[in-house]
C-alpha cells in the first residue's frame, strides 16, 4: 500500500517495518513481532506518499530499515513530524549518515577516535592527508559497506586520489574525512536503547573488513571497557539501535571509527548464536511505545 498520512488502512497498534528489501534481518524482526502477537506491516520505502499536514498514520511505531540514506532520513523525519515513534530518530540518522557530523559528536563526548582532518574540497585534500600523516585513510563523508575507502601511503598518491574525487558530480562527494591509519582488530558492538547487546570481531586479509565484503564474523566478549565506550558513543549520537565500529590495538587501546544507524546484524547474530538481536530491538521498541 502507499501509506498516505491519515489513510485508514492500518490498524491501531500496528508496527510498520519500512524497508527497501526484505533481507534476513527484516524477516527476523517480523518474526520477533509475530511471536509477541504484535501486528506488523511491511512498507516499501519507495512507495511512500504523504500529504504535509495530514493526520498521522495509525501506526504504533516504525522500524526504519531503508537502505537508501536519503530515504532513510526522510522516513524518520516524516515519522517525527507526525508523532509516530521511529527507530532511529531523524537527528540520530542525520548524525550517523554524515561522517563529519559523527566526528564532531564523538569529539564532544570525548570518545577516542583516530586523528581526523576534514577537507572541504579536493584541492585541499593533500594538506589534510599531510596533517594526519601517512599512511592515511581517505573516507567519503557519506557511505557504507566500506565503499569509497582508500588507504594512501604518500602525498603523491593522495593528490592522485583527490584529483579523481574532483571529477565526481556531487558536491558532497568532494567533501572528505582523512583519518590516521590505526592498525588493529576490527570490532562491531550493537547498542540497543543505550545498552550494549553483543559484539563481534571482523576478520579478513584485507584492511577493509566489512562483513558485507566477505569478512568473517567471530564472537568478541563484551568487557567493561568495550561496553562503556560503545554505550558512550551511542549516546553521543542520540541513542537508538546503533552499530559502533571500533579498532582494538595490540596493546588494548580502543578507538571508535563510526556509529551506524542502519544496522545490519546477520554477522553479529552468527557470531553470537545465544543472542537474539531482533528480539532485543523489538523489545526495546515495544518498551518505548504505547499501544
Amino acid at each position: 500500500m502507499n501509506p498516505i498520512a491519515g489513510h485508514p488502512g492500518t490498524a491501531a497498534g500496528t508496527v510498520a517495518v519500512v524497508a527497501s528489501r526484505i533481507r534476513l534481518e527484516e524477516k527476523a524482526l517480523l518474526d520477533a513481532l509475530s511471536r509477541r502477537a504484535v501486528d506488523s506491516e511491511v512498507v516499501d520505502d519507495r512507495s511512500i506518499v504523504y500529504r504535509v499536514g495530514a493526520p498521522r498514520p495509525r501506526w504504533r511505531a516504525v522500524l526504519n530499515r531503508s537502505l537508501s540514506a536519503t530515504r532513510r532520513l526522510e522516513v524518520s523525519r516524516w515519522c517525527a513530524a507526525v508523532g509516530v515513534p521511529v527507530l532511529n530518530t531523524p537527528e540520530t540518522v542525520a548524525l550517523c549518515d554524515n561522517k563529519i557530523a559523527t566526528a564532531f559528536a564523538l569529539d564532544r563526548a570525548r570518545v577516542p577516535t583516530p586523528d581526523t582532518v576534514v577537507s572541504l574540497a579536493p584541492s585541499s585534500g593533500g594538506r589534510a592527508a599531510d596533517e594526519v600523516g601517512y599512511p592515511a585513510v581517505v573516507k567519503p563523508v557519506n557511505g557504507s559497506w566500506g565503499r569509497g575507502l582508500a588507504r594512501v601511503g604518500d602525498r603523491e598518491t593522495a593528490e592522485t586520489l583527490f584529483g579523481l574525487r574532483d571529477q565526481l558530480a556531487s558536491p558532497s562527494q568532494k567533501l572528505t574525512c582523512v583519518q590516521e591509519f590505526v592498525p588493529g582488530r576490527d570490532l562491531r558492538v550493537l547498542v540497543v536503547g543505550g545498552s550494549a547487546v553483543a559484539a563481534m570481531a571482523r576478520e579478513s586479509d584485507d584492511w577493509v573488513r566489512n562483513v558485507a565484503l566477505g569478512s568473517t564474523a567471530v564472537p568478541r566478549r563484551l568487557d567493561d571497557s568495550l561496553v562503556e565506550l560503545a554505550e558512550r558513543s551511542a549516546a553521543a549520537v542520540g541513542g537508538g539501535v546503533l552499530g559502533v565500529d571500533l579498532l582494538e590495538t595490540d596493546d588494548g587501546r580502543l578507538f571508535v571509527l563510526e556509529v551506524n544507524s542502519a544496522v545490519e546484524f546477520r554477522g553479529l547474530g552468527e557470531a553470537n548464536p545465544g543472542v537474539s538481536v531482533a528480539d532485543a530491538i523489538v523489545d526495546h521498541l515495544l518498551r518505548e511505545t504505547v499501544s
